[in-house]
């Protein structure tokens, strides 16, 4: 029987959860197969499983399945009243098929699957039919004969059609659908003390340790048999303590509750409970407070929410409507992202245009929900084979077999040396006992329950206990940039205006610049928010406008219900008036920043002007794809020397661009993205200085001399990338540098960075990149540097194994979309590395879980970004990690040895004694046996110091 893992829990399972940034695995369509009960059936087993004390009963109890098969016979699915459902790790749960009776009728289509379909194809005489497996509700739809994955709005919908929600349900459609889809709560149950007890004490491992035991007592071998029972009952207290803790702590995480807003019948109903709401409600956002119950895409206004609590990312974020579209809605996808509020994060603030509201359309509830796909990481977290303990396992097959042949043994000498027939059975049950040690499954799970403890006190938490002892496998990590090797805030160095189609000289301070399209660009091309009196927003826009001079003025506190824009204005003098021209700057639309498109905009209108329809586009983002944006007499000749010179020095580099918009108001709310970042002029460049935190040095230090290599992935420009490795060690000041750069026909360049040569390469098969470089060509090592254009070209156009010496000497990453992160980290591990990843959870979320060991940089103690989540600000945790996941290896090993080498010797030793018409005397037992396996359970229970 399936039971859920709580947070430390020790299983042999991986986290893989549902977040913001990758949804959880979840089969739409699980294979399944239908059974009902059968009478006659049922009778005959459980006569049958009387006869042996009960012994059936446990076996239906640890076997569901087999006890299904075995009650119940096969039958099509739509007459089935239970159900077997494999999951994607192979295992086979027993489900019960329950039903729904929909009132009225309907054609309202839901989602099922990836199909929409209308209720009136999944119901029955108004019976609905469904199961739930792993929290998650399935339908039975009669069409493909299969029980199918009951989705909400998350999947097949456009934007448009959720647009067309605004005026909600009715009553009647609510009522079907909360019949549907059930009550909008994450509720994971805590069970009483006694029902814990007595799923504890009917694992395996305590049934083996109870039916060892009386084997003992009735051979007289009361010492050794109470000092095992005594540490059984400590042990089971201890483990029904701690599951009872943890899942405490996973309700209180996952349970909320509270009232909303919501229209109805094209009405605002206030003082709903959030357990009624449904996939397709329309949720009333209040301007601050409101901890989310649910998924819902913004449709009208914008908010400023705090998703710590999912992605560990500190600073709020700005969520923007959906545009009305033909396309589907996918709110993990990066496109749909900002424009989606996920449950379990927090409204900070938000506002709308006049007497609108900021309306939500609700897309999923209960545990189809960001934060539900987190609670079912935790309790369902995915298995992951571990060679050591599938090594570990086989052996203790090896040891059952051992010990069935010594069954038989016993059984013939004793019956050879004609001994009764009661010691001659119970002789032969008790070298089963010897050749399988009962602790040894508990004991392999030792090394990983201390070392959790110990980083817990050192500020990491771990969501996933199976991946402590792959931290302790990991030779290679990879770690992002921005706020994990360098601080989170940057410094403005300062800016390099454009002027007539060529820079200036230099670097100038921003509040030195006249009244310009740059300066212009640096004040409104934010997504900054004054929150509580303090401006709060993305460290670098932060620096960027502060940089200014400016001001920013919002609408006064409590009238944050109002989307008046937000204004930028240059600062008052000392006698109040403003300097200079009376400008002010208000921010009308923005387009969030895209780690995909590499860039963010606004539409402003610059007042005083005596054109209404007289609006402007700022636009900044990376250089290169700026420049590929802009007009191409706005580009200076110098663009890519400039870029290059300020990238080596380590600057992060920021291009600015605007153009003229001539467009009314009315018509640029609705203004598709790509109409309005085109045909533009480039304004200068923005450089800033980032600063490596204290520790990263001494870390790469550390990591290189264990013998751990070190690789960057980040989506910053790569000189500066290369930059930042050189100076905090990862590319030693010895070592050369290669980058690859893609030509404009697709095909891969490759240059000495600071050299300008070329190392010599072959040509590879026609069709592929010329990769290989002759090994002689560069002295000292090198190491090769490319951007994410590159390494899509490397990764499909050249072969497995050139493409394989790229990832062997690889060490930056640059220009990396989020998707190409987490595919890098699972290529790496492809050839063999075990793979670390550290970052702040943000835009390297897929990354982090796709990773042996991802710790994610964070306030939180559990979020969705990884497996392991770490309060220490720098990446002095990831070298705590891997010496807390190498302590637990080895403890784990060397326990196994002890125990496995013990029950051979013991083995033997019964085995010799069975041949001489002898056995082990209660003292021989009380001295050998018992002493030292009482001194290995002490040792579990003793803080286990791990080695440095």
């Amino acid at each position: 029987m399936e039971k859920p893992v709580p947070v430390g829990k020790v299983e042999n399972a991986v986290v893989n959860g549902s977040d913001p940034c990758q949804d959880q695995e979840i089969d739409s369509c699980p294979p399944q197969t239908g059974y009902r009960h059968s009478i006659w059936r049922s009778v005959l087993f459980y006569a049958l499983v009387v006869v042996p004390a009960g012994l059936g009963l446990l076996l239906a109890y640890w076997f569901p399945a087999v006890w299904l098969r075995l009650t119940a016979y096969r039958c099509p699915l739509g007459s089935a009243s239970r159900v077997i459902v494999k999951d994607l790790d192979g295992n086979k749960c027993v489900e019960v098929v329950k039903t729904a009776i929909l009132p009225g009728h309907t054609h309202q289509p839901i989602r099922i699957g990836h199909t929409c379909v209308g209720l009136k194809e999944v119901w029955s005489g108004g019976v609905v039919r469904y199961l739930i497996h792993r929290h998650l509700r399935y339908l039975y739809q009669p069409s493909v004969g299969k029980f199918v994955l009951l989705r909400g709005l998350d999947d097949g919908h456009t934007s448009s059609a959720l647009h067309g929600m605004r005026g909600g349900l009715s009553l009647e459609q609510h009522s079907k659908r909360a019949c549907l889809y059930g009550e909008n709560s994450i509720d994971v149950p805590v069970k009483p003390y006694h029902v814990l007890l007595v799923e504890e004490v009917l694992h395996p491992f305590y049934v083996f340790q109870l039916v060892s035991v009386v084997f003992w007592i009735v051979e007289q071998y009361y010492y050794y048999a109470g000092a095992v029972f005594l540490i059984s009952c400590v042990s089971v207290i201890i483990s029904l303590l701690q599951t009872r803790r943890h899942l405490q702590q996973i309700h209180d995480i996952a349970f909320s509750s509270t009232t909303v807003s919501v229209v109805r019948e094209g009405r605002e109903m206030s003082g709903v409970s959030s357990s009624s709401l449904v996939p397709g409600d329309v949720l009333v956002v209040p301007p601050s407070g409101l901890l989310l119950p649910c998924d819902a895409a913004l449709l009208t206004g914008q908010a400023i929410v705090n998703e710590a609590m999912l992605t560990g990312e500190s600073v709020p974020v700005t969520k923007t409507p959906l545009p009305p579209s033909s396309l589907h809605y996918l709110p993990s996808s990066s496109s749909h992202k900002r424009h989606t509020l996920f449950c379990g994060t927090q409204v900070v603030q938000t506002r709308f245009y006049g007497n609108e509201r900021v309306l939500a359309a609700v897309v999923g509830t209960g545990f189809s929900t960001a934060k539900g796909g987190m609670v079912r990481s935790i309790l369902f977290p995915r298995k992951l084979s571990v060679r050591f303990y599938v090594d570990a396992m086989k052996f203790v097959l090896l040891l059952s077999i051992l010990a069935g042949c010594g069954f038989i043994y016993t059984l013939a000498i004793n019956f050879y040396f004609k001994f009764q027939v009661k010691d001659t059975i119970l002789r032969a049950f008790d070298v089963i006992t010897i050749a399988v040690p009962p602790a040894l499954p508990a004991a392999l799970t030792v090394g990983i329950v201390y070392a959790l403890a110990r980083l817990r006190k050192n500020n990491i938490f771990c969501i996933s206990p199976q991946r402590v002892t792959l931290a302790g496998k990991v030779k290679l990590v990879c770690f992002d940039k921005t706020g994990t090797l360098t601080e989170d805030s940057l410094d403005l160095l300062g800016v390099q205006p454009v002027v007539a189609g060529s820079f200036t000289s230099g670097l100038c301070s921003a509040r030195d610049l006249p009244q310009c399209p740059l300066l212009y660009a640096m004040a409104t091309t934010h997504s900054i928010a004054t929150i509580n009196g303090k401006l709060t927003g993305d460290p670098i826009d932060l620096k960027m406008f502060q940089g200014t001079g400016w001001v920013l003025r919002e609408p006064p506190p409590g009238s944050f219900d109002t989307l008046t824009p937000t204004i930028a204005c240059p600062p008052k003098g000392g006698g109040g008036e403003i300097l200079g021209s009376e400008v002010e700057l208000a921010q009308l639309r923005m387009f969030t920043f895209s780690s995909d498109l590499q860039r963010m905009s606004v539409i402003v209108r610059v007042a005083p002007t005596s054109d209404p329809k007289q609006l402007h586009v700022f636009c900044k983002g990376a250089p290169e794809t700026i420049c590929q944006l802009c007009r191409p007499n706005s580009v200076p000749g110098d663009f890519p020397e400039v870029l290059g010179s300020l990238t080596q020095q380590g600057y992060r580099v920021l291009a600015v661009a605007h153009r003229p918009l001539h467009m009314a108001w009315h018509k640029a709310e609705r203004v598709k993205r790509e109409v309005v970042e085109c045909d533009l002029r480039l304004a200068g460049l923005v450089v800033m200085q980032n600063r490596l935190k204290s520790q990263t040095t001494p870390v790469m230090s550390s990591l290189s001399h264990a013998g751990i290599r070190n690789v960057m992935i980040t989506g910053d420009h790569l000189l500066t990338a290369v930059c930042v490795a050189r100076e905090c060690g990862m590319i030693p000041s010895t070592h050369s540098v290669i980058v690859a750069e893609t030509t404009p026909t697709s095909l891969v360049s490759f240059r000495v960075l600071g050299e300008g040569r070329s190392p010599t390469t072959e040509s590879g098969e026609e069709g592929t990149t010329p990769l290989i470089i002759k090994a002689g060509d560069l002295q000292p090592p090198f190491h090769m540097a490319l951007d994410g254009k590159t390494f899509s070209v490397l990764r499909e156009s050249s072969s497995q194994d050139d493409y394989q010496r790229v990832l062997v000497k690889g060490t930056v990453f640059a220009r990396m979309a989020p998707d190409q992160k987490a595919q890098l980290v699972r290529d790496l591990q492809s050839i063999g590395y075990g793979v670390a990843m550290c970052g702040d959870g943000a835009n390297d979320c897929g990354a982090l879980k796709a990773a042996h060991a991802g710790i994610s940089l964070s306030e939180t103690e559990a979020s969705v970004a990884s497996p392991f989540t770490s309060k220490i600000p720098d990446i002095s945790c990831v070298p705590i990690l891997l010496r807390e996941g190498r302590c637990a290896l080895v403890t784990s090993f060397s326990i196994f040895k002890f125990m496995a080498l013990y029950s051979l010797a013991e083995f033997i030793t019964v085995s010799i004694l069975y041949s001489v018409t002898r056995q082990y005397s209660i003292v021989t037992i009380f001295r050998g046996k018992t002493f030292t396996r009482i001194f290995w359970s002490l040792f579990d229970l003793i803080h286990i110091p791990t080695f440095q």
